[in-house]
């Protein structure tokens, strides 16, 4: 599994997420996978509902989104976004499975930034094992 983060002169980020696989899966079943992931990583606490990550399924929205579009949500906004900009994306290539958060302006800074993408990465591990060896 490989990840490469990058930061953009405008604060913005993208963190690239990838495994070898010669997984055909959809956008849509990648993106199913990948909410799974968060929620398994929480045990159960943050979940993918009503387009947004949410505490419990409820409230706050952490993260919102909008629709799925050729394997990419936008982020529409969320307590933990600065400001509506970047997407999340799926793809499964036939040779690599991927899971990319792109442009992403993130409210935290710092310490608290460097957790919010540790956990991302976590995520994105978990994710990328079920996608790459089956669910």
């Amino acid at each position: 599994m490989n990840t490469e983060t990058t930061r953009h002169p405008d604060g913005t980020f993208d963190i690239v997420q990838s495994a070898p696989s010669t997984t055909t899966r959809s956008p849509g079943e990648l993106q199913h996978l990948y909410w799974r992931a968060l929620r398994r990583a929480t045990y159960g606490l943050v979940r993918f509902d009503r387009d947004a990550v949410r505490i419990l399924g409820l409230w706050p929205a952490l993260l919102r989104f909008g629709p799925m579009v050729e394997g990419s949500r936008p982020i529409v906004g969320g307590l933990f976004a600065r400001r509506p900009h970047g997407a999340i994306r799926w793809q499964a290539t036939g040779s690599q499975v991927i899971v990319a958060v792109e442009r992403f302006s993130p409210l935290l800074r710092g310490p608290l930034w460097r957790g919010e993408s540790w956990f991302h990465d976590v995520v994105g591990r978990r994710f990328l094992t079920r996608a790459v060896i089956g669910d």
